[in-house]
């Protein structure tokens, strides 16, 4: 028996919300206005009263998606207030491993930019002089945006898995001893690790800015 469409009077929380668990589904490439309107159970010219087009749909999803990420504390200490938002940020590219290539090449929209100028705020509040908290904000954003868009065009298990072996299949034993050493590292990693490689880089570069102060 097909089931009956939601009739819910739409809204553009509505329609966002439906674009980015479609593209979490099946991708961004296969998300398009027909599909969506066809998903909430309406007319492709009813989503034009709330999204202008498609990039205007686009740009929403990805600061709909910014927006879900919450702010420390206000008394929270300036170090610890960026991981605590960069650490979040990640989580959420990483449940929605399209959206980093959006905030890539699409202009930030009102949360995105409330996002940017708090981290400025939190960065100049800081004791960095003026030159290394400009440049704190740019490092911050590079590791987590060039992280994350490097994860999303990783291939999935079982091209991986295909991958790894014609790959490993190419090196030599002795040249090549520390890159199969490495690959076992990904493949079998220890149980004692700390914090994820993300994390790791992460502290490197705030405690490299720390020391700048």
């Amino acid at each position: 028996m097909t089931p009956t469409p939601d009739r819910t009077p739409l809204t553009r929380e509505r329609i966002l919300d439906a674009a980015i668990d479609l593209a979490d589904r099946d991708g961004l490439r296969s998300l398009s206005m027909r599909k969506l309107a066809k998903a909430l159970g309406f007319e492709v010219m009813s989503l034009y009263n709330h999204v202008a087009n498609k990039g205007d749909l686009l740009d929403g999803m990805v600061d709909e998606i910014v927006g879900r990420v919450p702010y420390p504390a206000p008394d929270t200490g300036w170090r610890d207030a960026i991981k605590q938002n960069t650490l979040g940020v990640h989580e959420v590219y990483q449940a929605h491993p399209w959206a980093a290539a959006l905030v890539a090449s699409r202009l930030p929209g009102p949360n995105r930019i409330e996002q940017m100028e708090w981290q400025l705020a939190t960065f100049a509040s800081s004791d960095l002089p003026e030159p290394i908290a400009h440049h704190a904000f740019h490092a911050v954003n590079n590791h987590l945006l060039g992280y994350s868009l490097a994860a999303e065009q990783m291939p999935g298990d079982d091209d991986a898995e295909e991958m790894i072996e014609t790959f490993v299949a190419r090196l030599d034993r002795e040249r090549h001893a520390h890159m199969l050493h490495h690959i076992q590292q990904h493949l079998e990693p220890e149980d004692d690790q700390p914090t994820s490689s993300f994390e790791l880089v992460l502290d490197l570069i705030l405690d490299g800015l720390e020391r700048s102060a």
